[in-house]
């Protein structure tokens, strides 16, 4: 027992090694090169976190559609992977400034922590005491492991195209004020009811290759169901044949307020919406949704961009990319963009034409920023940037 009780000790620190390298390192370096080292690892932290609240928020909202507005949860969590984003950004820009102002190097005051051909990096004299991992943390882009960044790259990447697809679904949630969002509110059941009287036809889908024949039919009826004093306004439904009076339909409506209507839909999707339960759902066995067929081809098209960018492109290209203040600016800038365009949609208010026109574009930024390396590559004229030249 008491071997075991000592392996568990020593796994559990193990585990917070990082920590007690940092916390020694910033004891036993010069007071500049201690801010520098918390800095690297404060980015660290702060992008960590990030990407925790950044998952959750997209894990999240990829199941709330089966409930009404407002989406508190999913906004909080929306709203503060972007001040971490903004917060990295700017702890980017004071490591880069502050090694910048400082003398790292064996050659004098003046001399940048940037390596260069004037200025040899600090000799191992000044560092000989220290952890090998420690000196890498006082370069402008911290010394890291290749697996470790082709895998950051991959989930990165993999995120991005998560939260675009989240995106698009977002601009189709329902207000407060929908007909839907009351209903349920008011407490909603699935009852199944006959139309009664005559259907009005509001619109003939007609097929593109003969146009004499009619596909669809778009109605608005009315549905008598049991324990409803008077029927229910429906509509307008979609419907292969004509309606006609003593056809069946499945409808969601709220008994304590019959007079907010019914609603219509799958039978699978209307139990859900009575329940009102977080559930993941891509396909409830009825027509294919456009917008999951949309889902589909970006991923089909993206995924190949995904593992070339994550496997094919050098490691110091990724990790300069992940370490570089301007590209994680723009990043934030689009963060930010993004959540204020999806707040109307997470709070069911109606949007502003800015609010319009950001949920119109930033599913299309955050699926761009997966060309963040290519950009990268393509700003050092096709190769590799050298460690001088790197911002």
């Amino acid at each position: 027992m008491n071997n075991r009780i000592k392996y568990q000790v020593v796994r559990a620190l193990l585990i917070f090694h990082p920590l007690v390298v940092t916390v020694r390192a910033m004891v036993r370096l010069p007071r500049a090169m201690a801010v520098v080292v918390g800095l690297t690892q404060a980015v660290r932290v702060v992008a960590f976190l990030m990407y925790v609240t950044a998952a959750s928020a997209v894990v999240w909202a990829m199941g709330m559609h089966s409930q009404p507005a407002p989406h508190t949860g999913v906004l909080v969590l929306v709203w503060t992977t972007v001040g971490l984003a903004v917060v990295r950004a700017a702890l980017l820009w004071s490591r880069r400034w502050y090694g910048k102002s400082r003398d790292f190097t064996a050659g004098g005051p003046g001399v940048s922590l940037r390596k260069s051909h004037e200025a040899e990096p600090l000799g191992p004299a000044s560092l000989d005491d220290m952890p090998y991992e420690v000196r890498g943390w006082l370069e402008d882009v911290p010394r890291h492991e290749p697996w470790w960044t082709k895998v950051r790259q991959l989930l990165v990447s993999a995120g991005l195209l998560a939260a675009s697809l989240t995106g698009v679904l977002l601009a189709s949630l329902p207000s407060q004020t929908s007909q839907l969002a009351q209903i349920q509110r008011s407490g909603a059941e699935v009852a199944t009811g006959t139309i009664t009287g005559q259907p009005d036809i509001v619109r003939e889908e007609h097929n593109e290759d003969d146009y004499e024949r009619i596909d669809a039919y778009y109605s608005n009826v009315r549905v008598s169901v049991p324990g409803a004093a008077e029927p229910l306004a429906v509509g307008p439904i979609r419907s292969s044949g004509r309606p006609e009076p003593g056809d069946p339909l499945m409808v969601l409506w709220s008994p304590s307020n019959p007079s907010l209507g019914g609603h219509t839909a799958s039978p699978a999707t209307l139990r859900r919406l009575a329940e009102g339960k977080w559930e993941i759902t891509f396909h409830d066995g009825s027509d294919i949704d456009p917008q999951l067929a949309f889902a589909g081809a970006m991923v089909l098209i993206l995924l190949p961009f995904i593992f070339a960018f994550a496997f094919c492109f050098d490691c110091d290209m990724l990790a300069a990319t992940a370490w570089s203040p301007r590209i994680q600016t723009f990043h934030a800038l689009v963060f930010a963009g993004a959540a204020y365009g999806y707040t109307a949609a997470l709070t069911g208010q109606q949007p502003s034409a800015l609010q319009d026109f950001l949920q119109a574009s930033s599913w299309l930024l955050l699926a761009g920023l997966i060309f963040s390396p290519a950009l990268r590559l393509l700003a050092g004229g096709g190769r590799c940037l050298p460690w001088h030249a790197r911002g």
